[in-house]
């Protein structure tokens, strides 16, 4: 058997979503890991630095960066951690690299924070956001998932993005997989 990598990417870009017909579908094959993952962060490169409907053209998805740049650090008494500027900014900054084509260390002191709006779960490597309580109810409903922070190890790769992050009109949606397929 002889194993290859599979780059698959589905994408509204540049355009926002309005329905399934307006994705754009497209799958690669690669001999080696290393190859399948330099096309996957050339991929994510040439989407996030050119300006279009999800990033602002400097490798920001650009409604999480609004939702960074006008943060209301208010702080909430409660049993679990608090989203602050300081995470939210750490994330911002953390995706940009990584986006950028950068391995880095993520880690976040706290495996899950929230603000009432948005929640991040997070492990060694690994992101997460979902809407929080009132957040859907108000146009914060992002799907955000990835673990391309560091892409040293042969295991499968994704980031899935739907930008839900305020705005009031339709989103943008991007889903891209590396992973290892064996041929016959």
């Amino acid at each position: 058997m002889k194993e290859i990598w599979v780059l698959t990417v589905k994408t509204s870009l540049p355009n926002t979503c309005y329905n399934s017909s307006d994705f754009i579908t497209t799958c690669e094959a690669y001999g080696c890991f290393e190859k399948g993952r330099d096309a996957l962060r050339e991929t994510i490169k040439k989407f996030a630095f050119s300006k279009n409907s999800m990033f602002d053209g400097k490798g920001n998805i650009t409604y999480l960066k609004k939702y960074a740049d006008n943060y209301d650090d208010e702080v909430y008494e409660d049993d679990f951690e608090t989203l602050d500027i300081k995470r939210i900014k750490y994330v911002v900054d953390s995706l940009r690299d990584a986006f950028s084509g950068k391995d880095i260390e993520f880690e976040m002191e706290s495996e899950y924070c929230t603000d009432w709006m948005i929640a991040i779960n997070s492990k060694p490597g690994e992101i997460s956001f979902h809407g929080e309580y009132d957040g859907p109810c108000n146009g914060y409903d992002p799907d955000l998932r990835t673990n391309i922070f560091s892409m040293k190890e042969e295991k499968h790769y994704y980031l899935y993005v739907n930008d839900r992050f305020g705005q009031d009109d339709c989103t943008s949606e991007l889903y891209i997989d590396l992973q290892k397929a064996e041929l016959n």
